[in-house]
């Protein structure tokens, strides 16, 4: 079994800022101080409160976002936000990012399970 993932800290929560460039990363508008975390792979489907799982977002956009998984989109941005950071990418998303059209789910679960191990 893996140790556990690290928790989001503050210093996360400034770099993610400065990554994402002091907006939310779902409208792009300025997130400000009412920023909220919103994990990538949702918590419902085993998403985990890690920095590489977390973005900052607008508490609406939040809400709005749901369970759903990340478009190809917001992936990719994601990955170019998160290149040579600290905070990287939890490897579910990069599996993700390969996901064959129709099998994110399946993708998603595979690589949860396989953290687990």
């Amino acid at each position: 079994m893996t140790a556990p993932a690290p928790a989001v800290t503050r210093e996360d929560a400034r770099l993610m800022d400065i990554l994402q460039g002091g907006r939310c990363f779902y409208c792009g508008e300025p997130v400000g101080a009412k920023a909220t975390f919103d994990h990538v792979i949702p918590a419902a489907y085993g998403g985990i409160n890690t920095p590489g799982n977390v973005v900052l977002a607008h508490r609406r956009c939040n809400r709005m976002k749901g369970d759903r998984l990340p478009t190809p989109e917001e992936i990719a941005r994601l990955m170019r936000q998160r290149r040579g950071s600290r905070l990287g990418l939890w490897p579910p998303i990069t599996a993700l990012a390969a996901a064959e059209p129709g099998q994110e789910w399946v993708t998603v679960a595979r690589a949860v399970a396989a953290l687990k191990g």
